[in-house]
């Protein structure tokens, strides 16, 4: 009998109808088929897009929705999500992307065979906001020793193409209030308490990244954001003094340069 597992998805009102049915048959049409797919509506929807998600809710029996009228943010719709979900293995996936037709059997195949690894990620392909046109790949390291490394500097996990553990998460308190990088401290206090990480070096995700996603992602905005991510880590002595105010001073860099430069940094330099 194959291992059963859950999908995690959250949403809210900003998506697109069409996306998020393209993400749902995504999930349904895999070589390893979900056991249920859970989807947050993180506060209250348009109307057109709550048609879509009542649409898809009839469409499949395993889709189970959780509403809540206000919106709270990614992290806390996300820790209701896992409580809802009855499975041990959790998949995340975002409203917006694709997931590659064997994702699902890649991944708990990877965790069915090595039992000691608590999260497994994969390598993601970064499309444009049409997903007509590819931008990037975003590749992440792939054994444990390499993640704890990386995760000094940037986060080594892709989010929405994991498969974690659901006691292993909520032993860690699951997602906290750090915004743009709820993932990024969860991992990190994961690896703390001793959970064990992997990325398949494999492309098993579409992710709809554009323009958007950069611009989102600096400004003035974005340091208080940045700040706290680095002292959460030292906090935890993921990295030290020194490590702390490097991190710092190239974040704040990048996140008050204009735009247009971070996009081509983040497509030359941090990406394949």
């Amino acid at each position: 009998m194959k291992n059963k597992f859950s999908v995690l998805m959250s949403i809210y009102k900003k998506e697109k109808k069409e996306y998020l049915e393209l993400a749902i048959n995504s999930i349904y049409n895999q070589t390893l088929k979900p056991d249920e797919v859970v989807l947050v509506e993180d506060g209250k929807l348009p109307k057109e897009l709550e048609e879509m998600v009542i649409k898809l809710e009839k469409k499949y029996d395993n889709l189970k929705v959780v509403r809540f009228e206000k919106n709270r943010g990614l992290g806390p719709a996300l820790n209701d999500g896992i409580k809802e979900c009855k499975y041990e293995y959790i998949a995340r996936m975002d409203t917006d992307d694709i997931c590659k037709q064997n994702r699902f059997e890649e991944q708990i195949k990877y965790l069915s065979e090595n039992p000691n690894v608590d999260v497994v990620g994969s390598n993601m392909i970064e499309y444009d906001s049409d997903m007509n046109k590819v931008v990037s790949k975003k590749m992440v390291p792939m054994n444990h020793d390499e993640i704890e490394k990386y995760i000094k500097k940037r986060n080594p996990m892709n989010h929405p193409t994991v498969v974690y553990k659901k006691t292993k998460v909520l032993e860690s308190n699951g997602y906290e209030n750090y915004p743009y990088f709820e993932d990024y401290y969860l991992w990190a206090k994961m690896i703390k308490n001793g959970c064990v990480f992997h990325n398949i070096q494999k492309d098993l995700y579409d992710f709809r990244a554009g323009s958007s996603m950069i611009k989102r992602r600096g400004g003035k905005h974005y340091l208080p954001c940045i700040r706290k991510l680095e002292r959460g880590l030292l906090n935890l002595k993921i990295i030290n003094k020194k490590e702390y105010y490097i991190n710092l001073l190239v974040r704040s860099i990048c996140a008050l340069i204009p735009t247009k430069i971070r996009e081509l940094l983040y497509r030359k330099a941090l990406r394949n």
